[in-house]
């Protein structure tokens, strides 16, 4: 019987209400949300909490252990071994404990709440030339306290080695309540410590016996790798002359132990230069066989990606232009290593002498150096991705995290992955191959398709041959993923009986009654236990608007999402815009994939959830489009939400304010007969319409663009797309585009569009929009010359929505017309159009759908082929997305978005400087926040005539 089996239904509930002041979940979606993380497992907790403060998290241990529930501690939620889930509470410091507490830049240390995400605690460090070494490449979402469970590691491990090497002190909570601090002891302190009748003092006792008694034992099954982090680190305990610090026993523990509260961090200063050599090779093996003369030469990392990685870059149109840059052709394998100096002069020759010995010794075949930053943040940012692309498999059949962590010496590498790969191929599959070449520690992720039993006896298979091998090769099977719920059952293979003992003993120290992450290091339930999938699981596939095609359905493109939490980042990007806001889980993109997932299971229905929760947590979706391409694997939540909101009409009725503001068009057109009676309209109804009164509204102007454009030419060389912002309340912008095309040398006409249909499908009427996709591929199909897009949103539709609500001829048709639509900034540097110049400083803020169809390049090199000094505050979402932001409910969240970066940018920007933006709902949030009129970029350009 479970431990949440024994307490009557509401008790806990009820207790952990009364004492919180942090958020207290027990619906269904919200244990939805958290019944996964980025691991092959699920399990859906009793509860979740939400902790505001540190005294939430007391309490919550405090009432749990009272119920004798379980607890699992939760960060970023990207645990790959399943660390991250559990069936009692699991409480999330993510949102609210997250503070810098104390630093120490002299001394080179820093004081954190275990919430603090690893990015956002550099970039504070940065200015101090200071960083905390370990960098994962989880490193925009995982947090400290995550970092420390797992005793995580990172790229430049080689030279900075774990996290247990730069935690000097934790206060924790122990599972009676009691706190105490963990740090090192003298031998004085040390005495002290175990003497008494508390908690911490009974743990002193134990680990200090445990490890003189086993003090053999554990050099002989311990790994001597440096990347090793399975099981409990007792052999930290029999280092002879170490100071005692039982931080270093909750370091890797996984919440196992106790629940660290804050921690003080050692520092280290950030590199003074850098480089990167990329060496592509023709076969895995060889550059494995390459990696012990590599690191003769004191690299900071070497990090590999096999072809089966590089292969799926192809799938991201970001990710194949970053490829371009660097690699040439198809590579076998990718090395790319890095090495630190005090002086940049020093890298060059480091450079040219490994190159010289490589190639002395036949290993690789060409070699990129980049020494400048930007061409190492494109390396890095491709070697970031493996993980991602490492799931990028459409098919039921996805590369698995269950035996992606094992580590060996690196002079072992080369034959120790040969013989993995052959137990894989044994298997009749194959598998992807990236990550850490310098410590011996690769990330191989086999392809099995869990939904099958032959899967999932493949699965333990694999599992168990591979273990084997570990244990031959001297390896360690966790180098720094942990052993959560993949790892767990192989404990007692992996370190013995003795050991495996001592480990149990160590854990019922510490948790007597066993509410810490109970399963997870020892008395871990079977590997095939609590699968997300399992043999037989049939993924629902109902009829869609969209096509979904390459997914097999689209229950299997919402399945791409594998919780890997790229979507949770803050700093930079735009995915996801309110997630940035609120730091809710429920607003991430994985969040809602994950509803979207078991709504489309019924497995929501089964808990007494109609599609209404799913409603309200797809509700807060901007449709910024940036999840489909800056999540690795284009989980594209705004089509899916279209897709959702379509079946919701159907079954609910669509609302009279979804409805009219779906149509804007239409209302548009009638307004348009008299602008100014329909301003004032617009005003009297607004309320009606749910629209805030703090909001400013477009007016209709008294004469349309269509009414006032100058007469085309008879034999137009370019198609103005007229959209329905710019023909009925920003004429000037078509006008100002008009004469820069003409000025230009170009030939210009109006385009026989009706409407690209973009708010049809953003509010869900797809039956409506896919008619309207219908009539407007017709009348533009019978013109052959560019289409050149104003706005942003509006080129999106046609370009990427429209082809795929069309099937058949008619999809062929709009695909012709997608293929020949481009936006004006696109347009005029693709054709390199003779523009007007004058220096000046401008602040240009791109369009959500602009980023993601990768356009503010383009928009950033014309304006400096005018002149301009572009700067780009990377502002993400303004917040405003189309009519999202316009209404009473997301008006504050729509704010939050714009106060995050674009806003403060607006207000210190130099005075005079001209704020850009193409979309017209950006402008429209840049007016009602910041009071400035920012220009489209034609009327810049326009205006420098």
């Amino acid at each position: 019987m479970s431990l949440v089996q024994l307490e009557a239904p509401g008790a806990l509930e009820r207790d952990l209400r009364a004492a919180l002041e942090g958020e207290v979940r027990f619906d269904a979606v919200s244990r939805a949300l958290y019944s996964t993380d980025a691991s092959v497992y699920q399990i859906v907790p009793r509860g979740v909490v939400v902790a505001k403060t540190r005294e939430d998290v007391v309490r919550t241990v405090t009432i749990c252990a009272q119920h004798r529930c379980p607890i699992t501690m939760r960060g970023g939620g990207t645990s790959q071994a399943g660390q991250a889930i559990g069936e009692g509470i699991v409480l999330d410091i993510s949102k609210h404990l997250r503070r810098v507490i104390e630093f120490n830049a002299a001394e080179r240390w820093v004081r954190v709440e275990p919430g603090i995400v690893l990015d956002e605690l550099n970039a504070f460090l940065r200015p101090h030339g200071l960083r905390f070494a370990p960098d994962i490449s989880t490193a925009s979402r995982a947090t400290i306290g995550g970092m420390m469970a797992n005793n995580s590691a990172g790229a430049r491990s080689v030279l900075y080695g774990k996290t247990i090497d730069h935690v000097i002190e934790q206060t924790v909570l122990l599972s009676d309540g009691s706190i105490a601090e963990f740090r090192a002891l003298s031998p004085e302190e040390f005495d002290r410590a175990w003497e008494g009748d508390s908690l911490a003092a009974e743990c002193y006792r134990t680990v200090r016996r445990l490890s003189r008694e086993h003090s053999e034992e554990i050099d002989r099954r311990y790994p001597k790798v440096l990347r090793r982090v399975g099981g409990y680190n007792l052999d930290e305990f029999a280092k002879p002359g170490a100071l005692f610090n039982l931080a270093k026993m909750m370091v890797g523990s996984e919440g196992t132990l106790g629940v660290v509260l804050e921690a003080k961090l050692n520092l280290v200063p950030l590199p003074k230069a850098k480089a990167v050599l990329c060496i592509q090779f023709h076969e895995l093996l060889d550059a494995l066989a390459a990696t012990p003369s590599i690191l003769k030469h004191s690299p900071s990392a070497v990090e590999v990606m096999d072809g089966f990685i590089l292969s799926h870059t192809r799938q991201s149109e970001a990710l194949q232009k970053l490829r371009e840059t660097f690699i040439e052709g198809d590579p076998g394998a990718l090395l790319c290593v890095e090495f630190y100096a005090d002086r940049k002069e020093e890298l060059p020759p480091r450079i040219e002498a490994l190159i010289e010995e490589l190639t002395r010794q036949g290993f690789g075949y060409r070699f990129h150096r980049a020494f400048d930053l930007p061409s190492q943040a494109r390396v890095w940012s491709l070697r970031e991705a493996a993980l991602g692309l490492s799931m990028a498999m459409k098919d039921d059949a996805k590369s698995l995290s269950f035996v992606e962590d094992t580590a060996v010496a690196p002079e072992k590498l080369r034959d120790y992955i040969e013989r993995f790969l052959g137990i894989v191929r044994s298997h009749g599959t194959s598998a992807g191959v990236y990550a850490h070449a310098s410590v011996g520690c690769l990330h191989v992720r086999p392809v099995v398709n869990m939904k099958t039993a032959e899967g999932v006896a493949k699965f333990e298979a694999i599992a168990n041959e591979v273990s084997d091998l570990v244990l031959e090769f001297g390896g360690a099977l966790s180098g720094e993923h942990g052993d959560g719920l993949v790892r767990s059952p192989f404990m007692e293979k992996m370190f013995g009986p003795v050991l495996y003992e001592a480990f149990r003993t160590i854990k019922r120290t510490f948790d007597p009654h066993g509410i810490f992450n109970p399963g997870k290091i020892v008395d871990a339930p079977p590997l095939a236990s609590n699968l997300r999938f399992g043999a037989g699981y049939q993924t629902p596939n109902p009829p869609t608007y969209f096509d979904y095609s390459d997914y097999g359905g689209m229950g299997g493109a919402v399945e791409m999402c594998s919780g890997l939490g790229v979507c949770r980042k803050t700093l930079e990007g735009t995915m996801c815009p309110s997630f940035m806001a609120t730091r809710e889980e429920t607003d991430s993109t994985r969040g809602r994939a994950n509803v979207l997932r078991l709504a489309l299971a019924g497995r929501l229905a089964e808990s007494g959830l109609d599609d209404r929760g799913v409603y309200r947590a797809l509700d807060l979706c901007l449709e910024c489009r940036a999840c489909k391409t800056e999540c690795p694997v284009g989980v594209d939540v705004a089509r899916y939400k279209s897709e959702f909101l379509a079946g919701y009409w159907k079954r609910h009725g669509a609302s009279w304010q979804a409805r009219a503001l779906a149509n804007v068009r239409r209302a548009a057109e009638v307004a348009s007969v008299a602008p100014t009676l329909a301003n004032w309209a617009a005003s009297a109804t607004r309320a009606a319409l749910g629209i805030d009164n703090r909001r400013t509204l477009p007016r209709f102007v008294p004469k349309t663009f269509a009414a006032t454009a100058p007469r085309g030419s008879a034999a137009p060389d370019v198609l103005l797309f007229n959209d329905t912002f710019t023909n009925f309340y920003n004429p000037e912008i078509g006008h100002a585009a008009w004469r820069v095309l003409e000025r230009a040398g170009r030939k210009v006409a109006l385009a026989p569009n009706v409407c690209c249909g973009r708010p049809l499908i953003s509010k869900g009427f797809l039956d409506d929009a896919r008619k309207l996709a219908r009539r407007s591929v017709d009348r533009l199909s019978a013109t052959a010359a560019p289409l050149v897009f104003l706005e942003p949103s509006c080129l999106s539709a046609i370009r990427e929505d429209v082809p795929s609500l069309l099937r058949g001829k008619e999809r062929e048709k709009a695909q012709a017309v997608a293929q020949r639509s481009r936006l004006f900034d696109e347009f005029v540097e693709e054709e390199r159009l003779p523009l007007p110049t004058a220096t000046r400083e401008v602040l240009l803020h791109g369009h959500c759908h602009q980023k993601s169809m990768g356009l503010l390049a383009p928009a950033k090199a014309m304006l400096a082929r005018a002149g301009a000094r572009v700067a780009d505050p990377d502002a993400g979402c303004c917040g405003m997305a189309g009519s999202f932001g316009y209404t009473e409910d997301h008006y504050e969240v729509s704010r939050a978005i714009a106060e995050r970066k674009l806003l403060p940018a607006i207000r210190n920007r130099a005075p005079g400087t001209p704020v850009l933006a193409a979309g017209v709902s950006c402008r429209h949030q840049i007016l009602d926040f910041a009071g400035e009129r920012a220009m489209h970029p034609a009327v810049y350009l326009d205006s420098l005539l």
